[in-house]
């Protein structure tokens, strides 16, 4: 089974290693908002510059992105299909016995792909350089405010660091689940799709049971810690913005003001 990106976090000392959580969340969200306005060549072009830059300053291999990008293939192919059974706008391309390709079916399609390739691949090297703690500490950082509405953000934080941490767990003991089932016989890779799917029911048993076990035995030990959720926490790390952050701050607005412009 694959691991999942949240279990892609790869401790170097890279540039984009190195800076503050805060601002990677800040430049991941304005790059998808980016992507999703984009509808320019020269639009794609410049994101496709940045993912290029970030990817070598992280030391993201091309094997990794181009398995990202297999990841999502199955969604970008029924997103296509779409584009070309319900998209009539545009200029007639191809007109084969009864099939007919316009111009705008085939404009999204290119559009999609584009994307969902962007979107993903910059997700590969966010999670790549930012650990699960980094990103909720940065979310809690950055979200602090909400605490002065009552909105708890800093329960909704620790929430979501306890399932960043689980989703690898659980991917372990799903793994080991499936080897103890092929070392008993069972084939996974034979059969139709469904036949696959029905394969795999045996292995949501175990694999609620053991998560749960998992999420008491935490729940008992955080209960045992006295821990309290109402209770201001500290952290052993402190976030503090260095003088390459605040360049990187200025660098993501000035781009995303040019390309909102173009």
């Amino acid at each position: 089974m694959n691991n999942s990106l949240i279990s892609k976090y790869i401790p170097l000392g890279t540039v984009i290693h190195n800076l503050d959580p805060r601002l990677k969340l800040f430049f991941v969200t304005v790059y998808l908002v980016d992507v999703f306005i984009a509808t320019d060549i020269i639009e794609f072009l410049i994101l496709f510059i940045i993912l290029i830059i970030s990817v070598y300053l992280s030391k993201t291999t091309l094997k990794q992105l181009i398995f990202s990008i297999k990841s999502v293939s199955v969604l970008i192919f029924f997103t296509s299909l779409i584009h070309l059974v319900f998209n009539r706008t545009g200029e007639r391309l191809i007109d084969y016995h009864g099939f007919v390709l316009y111009g705008g079916a085939l404009y999204g399609i290119i559009l999609i792909t584009c994307r969902f390739s962007l979107v993903v691949m910059i997700m590969i090297v966010f999670m790549m350089t930012t650990s699960p703690t980094e990103i909720t500490h940065a979310i809690e950082k950055s979200l602090g405010f909400l605490n002065k509405i009552g909105i708890p953000i800093s329960t909704f934080a620790l929430v979501l660091s306890i399932s960043l941490r689980f989703i690898p767990t659980i991917l372990e003991e799903a793994n080991r689940i499936i080897n103890a089932q092929v070392s008993r016989g069972s084939d996974f890779n034979e059969g139709n799709i469904l036949q696959k799917t029905k394969k795999f029911i045996p292995i949501l048993i175990p694999l609620f049971i053991a998560t749960l076990k998992r999420a008491d035995e935490l729940a008992t030990a955080m209960e045992v810690r006295g821990y309290n959720t109402t209770a201001k926490r500290t952290r052993y790390k402190v976030l503090h913005y260095q003088k390459y952050d605040y360049l990187s701050y200025v660098l993501i607005i000035a781009i995303t003001i040019f390309i909102v412009i173009l």
